[in-house]
């Protein structure tokens, strides 16, 4: 088996055709390069250098041996390059959930964010409602989240990077369009299309808690999963609703949004990782994010 350190000082030696010089290159003294590379030709049976007097040539094996010693030394400083940027995780696969609301302009940041600091990082993306991310976690499907934090069995870690408040939907011609902010108490016995107890976990106990401390009891006529098919639903005149301000993003017709009056609660989006993750790629892209994150809060 070839000695790399024995294949750097031919290589050295080949180049400069002068065993002094090679040896002041490699940071050491004439005799020990002379050795290594007279045990390099025993290793291999052949002589890789004709000396002639003061003067150093190499044979036709050594001309042979140069191109594949040279590919040699550069596959070597490769591998020690990759394996270095892997363990400080600069280099991997980070598989990302995220919710249709992440992904209209949280995502994308965060992309545009790693394309510049983590290149070599490959991302695979997956669009999955924040009930279907914390399966996923339990699936090991995802390294990391973004979504509506929800309680979960795992070991799961939280991260608060945006909020945003929540608006009413009101289909247009409603008689509540007339106002610039609708209060709750207008919402009861009113037609209402709610988030779905199951997979719209986080925004049907946000918004029922909501209702319950005003004591205000609308008429519940759809529960849906998807902000788009709830929207849908309210262009078709079936009920109201209540979304997170990024529902506007979605430019239906005939939709109007209004805030509501007298109130703080807010919808947020977390990003979540396991606790026990031990990926440094997870790690890098995270600590990015974060500082992506915290930056932007900052401006």
């Amino acid at each position: 088996m070839l000695d790399l350190g024995q294949v750097r000082c031919f290589v050295a030696a080949a180049t400069e055709l002068n065993f002094r010089r090679a040896a002041a290159l490699l940071n050491m003294t004439q005799p020990p390069l002379s050795r290594q590379i007279h045990l390099l030709e025993e290793n291999l049976g052949v002589k890789l250098f004709e000396r002639i007097g003061r003067t150093v040539k190499l044979t036709t094996e050594g001309h042979v041996f140069l191109a594949d010693a040279s590919r040699l030394l550069n596959l070597s400083e490769q591998a020690e390059s990759a394996v270095r940027r892997a363990s400080k995780g600069k280099t991997g696969r980070v598989r990302i959930g995220f919710t249709g609301a992440a992904g209209y302009e949280l995502i994308p940041e965060v992309l545009v964010a790693a394309r510049r600091e983590l290149p070599d990082i490959d991302v695979v993306l997956l669009e999955l409602i924040s009930v279907a991310q914390i399966e996923a976690f339990a699936a090991n499907a995802i390294d990391l989240g973004f979504l509506r934090p929800l309680p979960s069995r795992q070991k799961l870690e939280f991260q608060l990077v945006d909020r945003e408040p929540l608006i009413v939907a009101l289909p247009a011609g409603h008689a509540l369009c007339g106002h610039e902010e609708i209060a709750l108490r207008q919402l009861d016995q009113q037609p209402f299309i709610m988030h779905s107890p199951t997979h719209g976990k986080y925004f049907y106990e946000r918004i029922m808690g909501m209702l319950a401390a005003e004591e205000v009891n609308p008429h519940f006529t759809q529960y849906i999963d998807q902000t788009p098919t709830i929207l849908s639903l309210v262009r078709a005149g079936l009920g109201v609703g209540i979304l997170p301000a990024s529902a506007q993003r979605f430019h239906y017709d005939n939709v109007e949004f209004r805030l509501i009056a007298n109130h703080s609660v807010q919808a947020e989006m977390s990003m979540a990782w396991r606790a026990d993750q031990d990926n440094p790629a997870v790690t890098a892209f995270r600590l990015m994010a974060a500082d992506h994150f915290a930056t932007k809060a900052q401006s």
